[in-house]
């Protein structure tokens, strides 16, 4: 059976039932979409539609550093690499993030707070959501908040403020113990695993429908995407967002070789069908950028990439930027300060729509890509990088095969489960909940 039979078998077999409550999924469209995406996707279906040239749009997440410090010493922390700032935020400049965050045009605005670890610097942050959520109310906006934090610092006072309608928790957690404390420890290099889930204890003791999402660093040696999703569902995270470690944007050599790439998409082959069992019982978010992609068809994402279009990262000093990750560089300079800018024009952000090599050029799917997104591929649209990764084509290759299984997993859900289909575009429609 050929790539393109085994598709119109599938679908002319319509509701055959099938072992785990995939019925209707056949077992042939399954395998190869898990074990050959990119060729079943392009015998199978249109290619993407030529580039869609972006326009400028105002950010609706704001990304604000609160601290530079922190008390790991990680060892994969890019915000070390980059040399940035140890400094804090204090509550004038945080008054004047308030007023730029509340004039900017937008009913519903998502500020996220990052460090080092923004709990070191936690009145900043209540500062800021006690403002804005006051405020904006008045104003006729709906404010929502997200902390990403380590979590060992989660006492039950904090804990108690960090649950609500409004506002949800990412904690960096990298699945297993082992893996996560390979990279994540304290100074002393004791690990951090421990307190990690103690802090998620101790928000769902407030509330078991507290809303604790993980994010995850997959690195050489712990790339489980499967064992780590179940366990981190079975500790009581609700969404899962998956991030690799990167080497670009100054951080440190992540130490991906072609063998640790190549177990990492095996990985991400063997997660699929898990990730298609989970999407069909309406739980798609154990992996919220692939469920993205999915709830981008049917002409897939405008690019991986919205830094300085639709978010934008501000610093303790209120200057704003386009990324997290080229924050601290010598050569990236702040976009503007968020007591000076016009908060209804769009910022000075230089992207181009050009591929950005020769490579990008023959890709099929550089109009849904757009040059990368380092936490997805290694490479970074806004800074392309000096030097190209020996890696680099196992990773556009990763990537390309996750793009062709979220075109195939919509066509499938859309004609078999469309109330699964429903359920995971409904993660993105509305915004963050």
């Amino acid at each position: 059976m050929n790539l393109k039979q085994g598709l119109e078998l599938s679908l002319a077999r319509g509701r055959d039932p099938l072992p785990d409550h995939r019925a209707s999924l056949t077992r042939a469209v399954i395998d190869l979409a898990t074990e050959h995406p990119e060729e079943f996707y392009r015998q199978a279906f249109p290619l993407p539609l030529p580039l869609r040239r972006r326009t400028k749009v105002l950010p609706r997440n704001f990304i604000v550093r609160l601290t530079g410090r922190c008390n790991l010493a990680c060892a994969y922390c890019f915000d070390t690499a980059n040399r940035a700032s140890r400094d804090r935020l204090d509550l004038p400049t945080a008054a004047k993030i308030a007023d730029y965050v509340l004039a900017v045009p937008g009913s519903k605005p998502l500020i996220s707070f990052l460090g080092g670890e923004p709990l070191l610097n936690w009145p900043a942050g209540r500062f800021l959501i006690e403002t804005i959520r006051r405020e904006g109310r008045a104003r006729g906006k709906d404010p929502y908040f997200n902390i990403t934090t380590n979590a060992t610092l989660i006492n039950d006072g904090l804990a108690r403020e960090l649950v609500g309608d409004d506002l949800s928790v990412q904690i960096s957690i990298d699945g297993f113990e082992k893996g996560h404390d390979r990279h994540r420890r304290y100074p002393d290099g004791t690990g951090s695993y421990e307190d990690a889930v103690r802090g998620l204890q101790r928000l769902r003791a407030i509330s078991p429908s507290a809303k604790v999402d993980a994010q995850v660093v997959l690195t050489p040696g712990n790339t489980n995407l499967t064992g780590i999703a179940k366990k981190l569902k079975t500790l009581g995270f609700r969404r899962i967002n998956f991030l690799y470690l990167s080497a670009d944007a100054g951080c440190p050599s992540a130490g991906w070789t072609s063998t640790a790439v190549g177990e990492l998409i095996r990985q991400r082959a063997k997660f699929y069908p898990y990730f298609l069992q989970s999407a069909i019982r309406h739980h798609p978010e154990v992996d919220m950028h692939f469920a993205f992609l999915v709830a981008a068809q049917p002409t897939g994402p405008n690019g991986l990439c919205g830094c300085g279009w639709s978010e934008v990262y501000i610093d303790a000093r209120g200057d704003l930027y386009s990324c997290p990750k080229l924050y601290g560089r010598a050569d990236v300079q702040p976009l503007g300060n968020c007591a000076t800018v016009d908060p209804t024009v769009p910022l000075p952000v230089r992207k181009s729509s050009r591929c950005a090599d020769e490579d990008c050029a023959r890709c099929w799917a550089f109009p849904w890509c757009q040059g990368g997104c380092a936490f997805q591929c290694q490479k970074c649209s806004m800074l392309p990088a000096a030097r190209r990764e020996p890696t680099q084509r196992l990773w556009c290759d990763l990537l390309r095969a996750q793009f062709s299984r979220a075109a195939i997993t919509y066509r499938l859900l859309r004609r078999f489960h469309p109330q699964s289909l429903s359920s995971l575009r409904s993660l993105f429609a509305d915004g963050p909940a």
